[in-house]
């Protein structure tokens, strides 16, 4: 099947797929070929892309996701490959959102919730980038034979 996932500032991913784990805001959703076809909300977490014995990892902020047979497409807020995340940078972004937080009078300002989705997407970035060092470090100290 085809999947896509795009956001609102580029394609994400754009190619084949065995199945597809989507973070729904009603629990963990797979989807394989000739799924029925289905609409629903998109929870932060990570999409997981299967293709062959390959698993690509990409990050969700929310958004749609729509249900075809033969096709999944993924429209997210942000969203970035796992692979790609800085995971230093995102540690200052969230840090920069948390001066923001608690510098804030208001809890009903622009600004403030601005900086409450910073924390929200940096806190998704670093864990997902942790967990990518995690299973390369395992992969890595596995024997070979």
């Amino acid at each position: 099947m085809h999947c896509r996932i795009v956001s609102r500032y580029h394609t994400v991913y754009d190619g084949p797929a065995d199945m597809v784990l989507i973070p729904s805001i009603t629990g963990q959703l797979g989807v394989m070929r000739n799924h029925i076809r289905l609409y629903t909300k998109l929870a932060n977490g990570i999409i997981t892309v299967k293709l062959d014995q390959e698993n690509l990892e990409f990050t969700s902020t929310g958004g749609i996701v729509e249900v075809k047979p033969d096709e999944v497409r993924i429209l997210v807020d942000s969203s970035e490959n796992v692979d790609e995340i800085d995971l230093d940078r995102a540690i200052l972004a969230r840090q920069r959102a948390d001066e923001i937080i608690h510098s804030t009078a208001s809890h009903s300002s622009p600004e403030f919730m601005r900086a409450l989705m910073l924390m929200k997407k940096s806190n998704l970035r670093i864990s997902a980038g942790r967990n990518r060092n995690l299973s390369q470090g395992i992969r890595k100290k596995r024997p070979t034979r």
